[in-house]
């Protein structure tokens, strides 16, 4: 600009020699002012050129629109512009568009939802630190961005009503009328989601239409919402379904990417309990990128969660082409989820996977909503909930210690046998021991089975909890937050693995679990080998590993534990003082003995192939 300056002084004044020149005071402005020496020196004055302002200023607007033209082309005329906010809004969602860019600023929750350290408004991520931009390239190779540009817009404010959706479409003015560059936006009344329709007309030969080249990128940085940073990030990722593909996540808590190979359905920003997410019904174009990080020093930032970047190809392949998307920007709802008829959208909510999730959303979800639908108190609708699964768990528990009880009482006689056999074929005695448990009609493996069972409903329940936003912000006794840590005691220090407070139902869980195993193992069998860990030190050691892994983790979880200990000690000891009679047990168990016995196939494979290898060791032993 200052070249092109000198040179028009030099071409349209070529008589100008600014070492002659004074200043004439007239209608001119000074484009070097003199310097006035002080004091008693003699005042110098430099020469100055006077240069008429408008001419100065057609040139620079010359000399500017030459390069916007060379680096926007037909959008030059958007490179200059007010940036002004529009703001669409429902009962729900505040959505905050800007002119420069024409994409979402922010988006925030304001139907209730609050942080719990601040105890204001849910904003979905942090302003400052984010970007939205859509990025397409000119036929010459030029790079475009929509955040350089300044789009006009139809409406400045716009809020939904129950007969009209709140809307807006922003345009880019361009060098064409025939041509247009639209961004269409529509915010429901009753919705969470924010419909996005991009119109391009008439741009032939003059953008690049190529497969991958107009991208949508997107970077935000998670806001910190819950009680307790360090296990709201532990459920903060990207979450992501690639077409007819089942829904995948990137690490949670810790720096990953992935390119997917396939197009995209949706990608969800999650922390937590609420999500960003985008989502394309037809699917997005190859070639995206994804990624999630933690801060660099994360004891330094206690503002966010986590850092994501998305760069999400458009199926953008003429110059006249429509395509629409929308946004998601709401809490992890189960129902708000599955409404948006996305296929596995509702997968953000953790729930587990496999049988786990499932027995999550079909059997304990619903039991826990319709409970709550008229028990104001999520506590006892925990305790409800948990005395019905012990109730349907019954069964299997008295089986499990119906087979304990036959292995107990049987354990004077596998003592005989082990003694008899002391010093001899580790063979012989194993199968002395199977014969006695064909006599008296005992499977040492049927305890086993009843312990399967449960486990899909001890880790669905594990699963569940944290994952539950109905429990956020939720009170019950001493607990404020179900959906976070309780605390009764401020430490006021760090306990490395343990944290800065002390959890009090995870406190009452971990003494629970203690007696409920010395209960559980003065039931079993000593069933320990010479040179083996011995499992009831082991056990003993559990409920002190509890106290460090649930400290942190959601009160509603520990809290069910809890219960569900208080309630299998008491069936514990209502089967054994009640229902089982040891006694009865023993002489059953020498009846059987009585009887015939005819081998089940299990068996009697088992016996063959134990014969097998005693043969062949005796067979070694010859040949030596």
């Amino acid at each position: 600009m200052l070249a092109l300056l000198v040179l028009y002084y030099f071409l349209f004044n070529p008589d100008l020699d600014p070492s002659t020149v004074q200043s004439e005071g007239t209608d001119s402005t000074l484009v070097s002012p003199s310097i006035i020496e002080e004091a008693d020196v003699q005042t110098e004055v430099i020469p100055t050129i006077a240069v008429d302002t408008a001419e100065v200023d057609s040139v620079q607007v010359a000399a500017m629109q030459l390069l916007q033209r060379d680096k926007f082309g037909a959008f030059a005329g958007a490179a200059d512009g007010e940036a002004k906010e529009v703001v669409l809004e429902n009962e729900l969602l505040r959505v905050v568009l800007n002119t420069k860019g024409g994409l979402p600023t922010s988006a925030i929750l304001i139907d209730g939802y609050q942080t719990f350290w601040d105890s204001v408004d849910i904003h979905l991520w942090d302003e400052n630190l984010s970007e939205m931009n859509l990025q397409w390239y000119s036929t010459d190779g030029k790079e475009i961005n929509s955040k350089d540009l300044f789009f006009t817009s139809s409406q400045v404010n716009a809020k939904a009503s129950e007969s009209q959706a709140a809307s807006v479409t922003f345009s880019i003015p361009t060098d064409n009328p025939a041509k247009k560059f639209e961004l269409s936006y529509r915010l429901a009344i009753d919705s969470y989601q924010l419909e996005t329709t991009l119109n391009i007309v008439n741009f032939d030969g003059t953008m690049n239409t190529s497969e991958g080249k107009t991208v949508l990128s997107w970077n935000a940085a998670g806001n910190h919402n819950e009680k307790g940073i360090s296990s709201e990030r532990q459920r903060s990722s990207v979450f992501f379904r690639e077409m007819n593909e089942d829904r995948d996540y990137l690490s949670e808590s810790r720096e990953d990417d992935e390119s997917p190979e396939t197009t995209l359905n949706w990608v969800a920003f999650k922390q937590n309990f609420f999500s960003a997410a985008i989502i394309s019904d037809t699917g997005f174009g190859k070639g995206s990128y994804l990624k999630s990080y933690p801060p660099v020093d994360e004891d330094l930032d206690t503002l966010h969660t986590m850092f994501y970047e998305a760069r999400l190809p458009l199926n953008i392949t003429s110059g006249t082409a429509t395509e629409k998307f929308r946004f998601f920007f709401g809490p992890n709802e189960y129902d708000r989820l599955v409404s948006t008829e996305v296929e596995q959208i509702d997968r953000i909510i953790d729930y587990g996977w496999g049988i786990f999730g499932w027995v999550n959303r079909h059997i304990v979800r619903p039991m826990f909503i319709f409970f709550s639908g008229f028990i104001s108190n999520y506590g006892l609708v925990i305790l409800i909930i948990t005395l019905i699964i012990k109730a349907v768990l019954f069964p299997i528990t008295w089986k499990n210690y119906l087979s304990s009880a036959k292995m107990r009482v049987l354990k004077p006689e596998i003592d005989e046998i082990n003694k008899k056999f002391e010093g001899k074929e580790a063979m012989e005695k194993q199968q002395a021991v199977m014969g006695l448990y064909r006599e008296t009609g005992v499977n040492p493996m049927a305890g086993c089975l009843p312990m399967l069972l449960q486990m899909p409903i001890l880790y669905a329940m594990f699963r569940f909890f944290p994952a539950s936003i109905e429990l956020r912000q939720k009170t019950f006794l001493w607990a404020d937050d179900l959906g976070g840590y309780d605390s009764i005691l401020d430490l006021g220090f760090n306990i490395p693995l343990y944290g800065m407070h002390v959890s009090g139902f995870t406190l009452l869980m971990a003494v629970s679990t203690f007696f409920y195993t010395r209960m559980s193992s003065s039931q079993m069998p000593d069933t320990n080998q010479p040179g083996m860990p011995n499992m009831k030190v082991i056990m003993n050691f559990f409920p002190l590993m509890m106290l460090f892994i649930f400290n942190s983790l959601a009160s509603g979880l520990s809290f069910y534990y809890f219960a569900a200990n208080v309630i299998s000690i008491g069936q514990m000891y209502f089967i054994k003082n009640v229902i089982i009679d040891e006694d009865k047990i023993h002489a059953k168990l020498q009846d059987n003995k009585k009887k015939p016995k005819k081998k089940s196939g299990f068996q009697q494979r088992l016996a063959d192939m134990q014969k097998m290898q005693q043969d062949k060791a005796k067979g070694g032993k010859k040949s030596k």
